[in-house]
């Protein structure tokens, strides 16, 4: 799994930004702390969490929808799987947005309102019904950036990388650092599939 933990791509620009060095650095320093020694290689689902977590980090959302200093960042996931859970639960009280973070399952749609993060790991939420709510969306689910998604981790190469649906963040009021976009393997400016279900 050690081929995981290189950075998503290099930048496709002329000149690296300190910012852009500083967030290939980030996902990498994210999954390499994860296991507590370097020898010991995270999991996949360590890895996507961290992944997650640095998402979140290159992230703005509305003002308006910001938790005050007693709230949290809501960090959702919609589908079961176990492993992933419980890599999400380690990052519950990591500070993000100079709040903490809280993690919850939410088995439907109307739960989903309220969530900063929401990571889809199994298919059956209607995307095309979230009604462009502040939520930064991101799966491993096949397609997931073409489909409506905001952000879709891709396996190729063996390693873990990240396309970026811009149109839909925008919709959803989410503003993405240029270095973040840029770090991607590939950027969909399409808008979300209307009918079906991820």
């Amino acid at each position: 799994m050690s081929s995981a933990l290189s950075p998503p791509r290099p930048i496709r620009r002329a000149h690296r930004s300190g910012w852009t060095a500083r967030m290939a650095c980030a996902v990498v320093l994210g999954v390499l702390g994860w296991g507590g020694t370097a020898e010991a290689a995270p999991d996949e689902s360590a890895v996507q969490a961290a992944f997650v977590l640095n998402f979140a980090k290159f992230t703005e959302w509305p003002p308006a929808t910001l938790p005050g200093r007693q709230a949290a960042m809501q960090l959702c996931q919609f589908g079961a799987r176990d492993e992933l859970a419980q890599a999400f639960r380690a990052l519950e009280g990591r500070l993000l947005q100079g709040v903490p973070i809280q993690w919850r399952k939410v088995n439907k749609l109307d739960e989903v309102r309220g969530c900063h993060v929401l990571f889809i790991a199994e298919a059956g939420l209607p995307l095309a019904q979230l009604g462009g709510q502040p939520v930064l969306t991101v799966s491993d689910l096949p397609g997931f950036a073409q489909q409506g998604g905001v952000i879709g981790l891709v396996r190729q190469s063996g390693r873990l990388r990240f396309e970026i649906n811009r149109g839909m963040a925008q919709a959803a009021g989410l503003r993405l650092s240029a270095d973040l976009l840029s770090l991607a393997m590939s950027v969909v400016d399409g808008a979300v599939r209307r009918e079906g279900t991820m």
